[in-house]
């Protein structure tokens, strides 16, 4: 049987199944522990990765793996002291969550016995591999690697469209890492070599295509063979969190995107279920219908984006849903001099979304005063230069810009609308693209 790794966009952790340290943890006896500054840096770099409530934060743990979102997993049970000598025995991650969100100031874990095991990624070999950390140096070393102390953060975006890295569990199996897109993947150290060709071969969830909801409870089998049942997609995240594969105890069932509740008999079943829905997301094809829905988007950082979508479908596809659209400004199709128009080009981030054509790709473009633009894709794979300029107006009253570019697809003369919009409606006679401005 296949094991399946699951990649879940909400990343939320359960607080029911977190116990607080009382008096009822097992003490050790005759343990040497060590006064460790190091303990008391790892759990207070962990906790950022959970909230009060000890639920991870979905912007910090983009792949759903404590090894990749972290640094590294403990491997338990684990030997640890209080600042207030009294010593404790944690058997999991879950535990130690728990030991993390009722810490204080006053009560802290500053001991760990030595020697103790980690996980950690190896990328020379693609693998997690175990590393032994026999005292407080080495301890010192592994946090080092870890910079934690970087505070450079990638600004992704939360566009859902997935790619995977195939890595290799401890005990040799293999098994798939998912992140929501590209970004956020190169911002943990991956490449486009390292990513898998197709995500869905690798049977992944369906993340943010929701195609299908799981209906609790179901069972699963984790990676060290421990039998769970879990009531809720959170309990289901809980036990996934720092797992690296799984596997369903079937049947259980599920339901579509059309509120049908399907059974899923067998591994067969679940991979078509899978494949059907990859497949519904990679043949979208939407209209050339302008008709423009907004998406306010909040970035790792806070930061607040909007983006602009030539029409409902371009929307859906990137994953999102009705429930994400807000209001759209109105375009300004007002009086508008030339200088409008380039004080407009000139001075903003433009992302433009094709309504025809194969790809439905999203490009950067970049107009420069001096009469030069490039145009970029999402994934940087494609990229072409030319020059701009002004040409006559439509007999509809539209202006226009000529774009001399070495890429066909814009090498055209196009009609535009609006000069103080937050987003600009350009049109020819082979093509059609609407251009999302992002203004700083």
């Amino acid at each position: 049987m296949k094991n399946l790794k699951l990649f879940f966009l909400s990343f939320v952790l359960i607080t029911g199944v977190l116990t607080s340290c009382t008096n009822d943890e097992p003490v050790i006896e005759e343990q040497n522990i060590d006064e460790s500054q190091a303990i008391t840096t790892s759990l207070s770099a962990l906790s950022l990765q959970f909230n009060s409530q000890g639920d991870v934060e979905p912007t910090d743990n983009p792949s759903g793996n404590i090894v990749f979102d972290f640094c590294f997993d403990f491997v338990y049970p684990l030997n640890l002291s209080y600042n207030t000598g009294t010593t404790v025995t944690v058997n999991s991650l879950e535990d130690l969550i728990a030991i993390i969100i009722n810490s204080n100031q006053d009560l802290f874990i500053n001991g760990i016995a030595f020697p103790f095991d980690v996980e950690t990624y190896n990328d020379d070999s693609d693998a997690i591999e175990i590393v032994t950390i026999n005292n407080e140096d080495e301890f010192i070393d592994l946090l080092e690697d870890c910079d934690f102390d970087n505070e450079f953060d990638c600004e992704c975006s939360e566009e859902y469209d997935p790619v995977c890295v195939e890595i290799e569990a401890p005990d040799g199996q293999s098994f798939v890492v998912t992140y929501p897109n590209e970004c956020y993947a190169l911002c943990d150290g991956f490449t486009e070599d390292d990513f898998t060709e197709n995500c869905e071969d690798d049977f992944n969830n369906t993340g943010g295509y929701e195609c299908f909801t799981f209906n609790f409870p179901l069972t699963i089998v984790t990676d060290n063979n421990e039998t769970i049942t879990v009531n809720s997609q959170a309990e289901l995240d809980t036990a996934l969190y720092n797992s690296y594969y799984f596997d369903f105890v079937y049947p259980f069932s599920v339901t579509d995107d059309e509120g049908e509740v399907e059974t899923i008999e067998d591994e067969i079943d679940f991979i078509e279920l899978l494949e059907d829905c990859y497949d519904d997301f990679e043949d979208c094809d939407c209209s050339d219908e302008f008709n423009p829905v907004c998406v306010q988007v909040t970035g790792p950082t806070g930061n607040i984006e909007i983006f602009v979508f030539p029409n409902e479908c371009f929307a859906l596809c990137e994953g999102f849903t009705g429930e994400d659209f807000i209001e759209c400004e109105d375009n300004n199709t007002g009086d508008c001099t030339e200088n409008d128009y380039v004080l407009n080009l000139t001075q903003c981030n433009h992302f433009a979304y094709f309504l025809n054509g194969n790809d439905q790709q999203a490009y950067l473009v970049e107009f420069s005063a001096n009469g030069t633009l490039t145009i970029t894709n999402e994934d940087e794979s494609f990229s072409t230069t030319g020059i701009w300029e002004f040409g006559a107006t439509t007999a509809d009253g539209f202006a226009t810009i000529e774009i001399d570019a070495v890429a066909d697809d814009f090498d055209d003369v196009w009609g535009i609308t609006g000069c103080e919009a937050e987003f600009l409606y350009m049109f020819s006679t082979s093509q059609t693209f609407v251009i999302d401005v992002i203004c700083e």
